[in-house]
């Protein structure tokens, strides 16, 4: 069932958020699956993989696009004929954006393990901004928001600790902003945040200059 379906005029973006509650089966009866996409589904080893690729889709399909639109790039990200979209799901949740422009988004269950990752995409700018007395939820906001700016940038190879710095936030922050280094040239990007039920989700998408 969907939970939340909604456009976000600050991204000029629909966003849509399946909680994953059926049988792949299930889930699979209600999709018009293409062959190629048969056989993506057919790629995945797990349960879980098979829902939350199964789930993402019917999450787009609420938003109105017809999955014969959906392909993946060279960069293996998804687009439609018209607009651009972003897939990402947890265990339990499924996601799906539509924007007119290039746009990220990614969804992740509040884990205490994302602890142990902290080298691998925290940047030594931000160090310094960690919130020590809700360290996993903030964690999990700067994580979603730089896996999601990764999505948005389309640029294979991007370093999530290197190359991407998030601007300060709270956790009742609704909106931020981050700034990605390439080759010596700044891009400004948008985010917006949602926390619900142990999870974080944020979507971002690069400010038009």
């Amino acid at each position: 069932m969907p939970l939340i379906h909604q456009s976000i005029q600050t991204l000029m973006c629909q966003l849509a958020v399946w909680e994953i509650t059926e049988s792949v089966t299930e889930l699979k009866s209600c999709l018009a699956l293409n062959l190629e996409q048969e056989n993506e589904l057919n790629l995945r080893q797990t349960e879980n993989g098979k829902k939350g690729y199964l789930a993402v889709r019917k999450a787009l399909t609420t938003l109105g696009p017809d999955l014969q639109e959906l392909i993946i790039s060279p960069e293996s990200a998804p687009e439609l004929s018209q607009n651009y979209c972003s897939f990402s799901h947890t265990q339990h949740y499924a996601v799906a954006v539509v924007g007119q422009q290039s746009i990220g988004v990614d969804i992740e269950v509040h884990r205490s393990k994302i602890q142990r990752i902290v080298k691998k995409f925290v940047h030594k700018e931000e160090e310094g901004h960690l919130l020590k007395s809700n360290p996993v939820a903030w964690l999990t906001r700067l994580w979603t928001a730089k896996e999601a700016i990764y999505k948005a940038m389309r640029q294979p190879g991007l370093s999530l600790a290197e190359e991407i710095v998030v601007a300060p936030f709270t956790l009742s922050d609704k909106e931020g902003t981050a700034t990605v280094f390439i080759q010596g040239n700044s891009h400004k990007l948008h985010l917006q945040f949602f926390t619900f039920d142990q999870h974080q989700l944020t979507i971002a998408q690069p400010i038009q200059t």
